[in-house]
């Protein structure tokens, strides 16, 4: 008797083991909203981007301290002024199967390259052509000499998949079912539900080692409560966005971020067409406060457009101080004594508190005469906004973008560029205005003194004019189970292959 059913509890724990063994590698990663597409060319959202660099690789890539490494790329060489030599890892295979060439990442930088195909070709209008030389070699020609090449290969954007889905068809499949090189294949995804990936055993690795967690599950989770008590019943490993007053309740992880938090503005007509009404937007607002009971301290405001990360950030340059009376004034100067009408917007789930901030910030105005509507988006509706430059006159959104080349051109400029997010929603971003020309001249000179200088101006002109509302920059604010092990990053992206397991 006794016999039998020890064979049937050791029976029983054997066919139990392999799903233990599964568990224990495998996490499940919950951030508030779930990815609006597979497709890197058509997102730079952060949520979204989190996805693309486990699917991805790109030619170079950043480690978790931002330093530059060769990724699909081993080596580039600037073989003159405006021609880089770049040479390609050998032997590797797409998810696919298909292995990688320089026909691969000559599609994608194309596809990248025309106005209107992809989100990023702000980021890409520096390049003059891309040449396949042969299956590992190839030479990429800037417009005029660009410092910036070796630090592009690794942005948003720069992520190769194979050159079949550069064509629209393409883009419309790869939009569904990613294919790329890295280290994690795409099994399934059911919208606002779950996406599953698993480790890809065939990846070339960052040191020849194969990711340490088997299979990743992202669950989106829109209620910042709601991810709190996943994570603290053990039913997530990882969640983004946790809100600062509740960082005591688990085990948290920080950093100072490249990312800001800020918001267009579309000042194309009046009122938000004058100077001074977007001066008094700012004056109204108490930006300390709002850090301090919304963010519980964690924030720094700053102006002129650039994090403290980024090449060209200037420090000088102090935040507008909190005051009503000089916003009332500005506003009575500018012909709007009687007050003026904005609609203050966000996605669902783009920070956290995203709701709470619209309506401190529209308490604030108020007072001085700003009408704010408020207006909550989802997060799919907030990005055709977005990627198609939708934002109506004197409508006021929430972003929070991140330098993707730690200097201005890769923030300020990759936003504000004509064909930049921003690029429809200020005149002095065109040619022939003193702030186009200084960073369309910036992004060509070799000389770091001459580049510092005129971002310095740049920088003063964004802290006058105010073409977008800023408030501060952010940190990064992870709760981690006590088993995963991870250093976080500046530029928000969670990577799995960094990722190790513990008991």
């Amino acid at each position: 008797m006794f016999g039998r059913i020890g064979i049937i509890l050791v029976l029983a724990a054997l066919a139990a083991a392999p799903a233990d063994a599964q568990r224990s590698t495998q996490i499940v990663i919950s951030q508030p909203a779930d990815a609006t597409t597979m497709d890197p060319g058509r997102s730079t959202q952060v949520l979204t981007v989190n996805y693309f660099f486990n699917l991805y690789d790109t030619l170079t890539r950043c480690d978790a301290s931002l330093k530059l490494h060769p990724a699909l790329a081993t080596s580039w060489k600037a073989v003159n002024d405006t021609t880089w030599e770049v040479t390609l890892r050998p032997d590797v295979k797409f998810h696919d199967g298909s292995p990688l060439t320089s026909e691969d990442v000559k599609a994608v930088f194309e596809r990248n390259m025309v106005p209107g195909k992809t989100v990023v070709q702000a980021g890409f209008a520096t390049l003059e052509s891309v040449q396949a030389v042969n299956p590992t070699t190839l030479r990429i020609v800037t417009r005029k000499p660009d410092p910036l090449v070796p630090v592009r290969m690794a942005q948003m954007g720069g992520s190769i998949y194979p050159a079949r889905f550069a064509s629209d068809e393409g883009a419309r499949e790869l939009a569904r079912k990613p294919v790329g090189t890295g280290a994690y294949k795409f099994v399934s995804w059911t919208k606002d539900d779950q996406l599953v990936m698993e480790a890809n055993r065939e990846w070339w690795g960052w040191s020849g080692k194969p990711p340490a967690v088997d299979r990743v599950i992202w669950k989106p989770i829109p209620d910042d409560f709601a991810r709190l008590s996943a994570l603290q019943r053990g039913e997530v490993d990882v969640i983004t966005n946790v809100p600062p007053a509740q960082m005591k309740i688990v085990r948290t992880l920080t950093l100072s971020s490249t990312r800001t938090l800020t918001f267009w503005i579309n000042t194309t007509q009046p009122p938000t067409h004058d100077k001074r009404v977007r001066q008094a937007m700012h004056y109204a607002m108490d930006v300390n406060s709002i850090v301090k009971d919304l963010y519980a301290g964690q924030g720094k405001p700053f102006s002129g457009g650039l994090a403290d990360t980024d090449f060209g950030y200037n420090g000088a340059l102090k935040p507008y101080p909190y005051d009503p009376a000089r916003a009332r004034k500005l506003l009575a100067e500018a012909g709007y004594a009687n007050g003026i009408d904005v609609t203050l917007s966000a996605g669902i789930g783009t920070i956290v508190n995203d709701k709470q901030l619209l309506e401190a910030i529209a308490d604030m105005w108020s007072k001085v005469g700003i009408r704010a509507r408020i207006e909550m988006m989802e997060m799919a509706a907030r990005q055709k906004v977005n990627n198609e430059r939708l934002l109506p006159p004197n409508g006021v959104m929430l972003i929070n973008p991140q330098s993707t080349l730690l200097d201005a051109d890769g923030s300020l400029w990759r936003l504000f560029h004509p064909n930049g997010f921003g690029g429809k929603y200020w005149i002095g971003n065109q040619p022939g205005q003193r702030f186009h020309d200084i960073m369309e001249q910036a992004r060509y000179t070799l000389d770091q003194k001459k580049r510092k200088e005129l971002y310095t101006e740049a920088t003063k002109i964004i802290h006058e004019e105010k073409p977008w509302l800023e408030l501060f920059q952010e940190v990064v604010i992870y709760g981690v189970a006590r088993r995963v092990s991870f250093k976080p990053r500046p530029d928000y992206r969670l990577i799995v292959a960094e990722m190790t397991l513990g008991k």
